[in-house]
């Protein structure tokens, strides 16, 4: 009698448990509401400070993003670099554009139609073109002596895969802030470890290392073009 008594009660007991996760289950709803979307395009105001630390340096860096799906945006970098440098020991001058392409994924899921803002985490492919020489440098040795040379004018390409992660918020209709986090990794490493690596490859960072860590602080603003089905639960 205790068996059977301790059997029915732990069935009537799952047959509860069931009813009520079933009742919750069924009391959210999922729908889906189309919400506006387009591009969004900004720009990296860091670019800006660093003439102040490497006097040398010009850069600037658009961003473009586009809402694809619900939670995946396309995503493009594209930047250009001025480089004319000159000290005791050499003079160097280069320029380039660079350009990244590759997708962000909206690591947040939406709870509220419209709920604009993101947390992201994305991956890229760069390319970069770019033209630099060293008009002259000087070597100085005790034993051997002082030895002057230079390289001439030199294009070359670089290419890196890229990882980032950042967030983006809306702070005024349409106009976003956000800050993000990028590791690049040059895929054509032979070009760092040349006798005379550039400088500055544009759009990825120290030519003369194969990892390049950098952030980015944009301001953007979104042109709503389209409209993107969006998931939103409803309790």
């Amino acid at each position: 009698m205790k068996i059977r008594s301790y059997c029915i009660f732990s069935l009537l007991l799952l047959c509860t448990v069931t009813a009520t996760a079933q009742s919750k289950k069924d009391s959210i709803k999922t729908i889906m509401l189309e919400v506006p979307a387009g591009l969004r395009v900004g720009v990296d105001l860091t670019r800006f400070v660093i003439p102040f630390f490497q006097p040398y340096r010009r850069d600037a860096t658009v961003t473009l993003d586009a809402r694809y799906k619900d939670r995946i945006y396309f995503a493009a970098d594209l930047s250009y670099n001025l480089v004319d440098h000159s000290d005791t020991n050499y003079t160097y001058k280069s320029s380039g554009v660079g350009i990244s392409i590759g997708a962000n994924y909206n690591l947040l899921k939406k709870q509220v139609p419209k709920e604009n803002f993101m947390v992201y985490g994305g991956f890229k492919y760069g390319f970069s073109l770019f033209t630099y020489e060293v008009p002259g440098y000087n070597i100085h040795s005790d034993y051997w002596g002082d030895y002057v040379g230079s390289v001439g004018s030199t294009t070359k390409t670089g290419h890196w895969v890229e990882l980032s992660l950042g967030i983006k918020v809306e702070v005024l209709k349409n106009l976003y802030l956000g800050w993000s986090l990028h590791d690049r990794i040059l895929l054509n490493r032979a070009l760092a470890k040349s006798d005379f690596p550039p400088l500055i490859i544009p759009g990825f960072g120290k030519g003369y290392k194969g990892n390049a860590f950098d952030v980015q602080y944009t301001i953007s603003y979104l042109f709503p073009l389209y409209k993107v089905k969006q998931q939103m639960k409803l309790k």
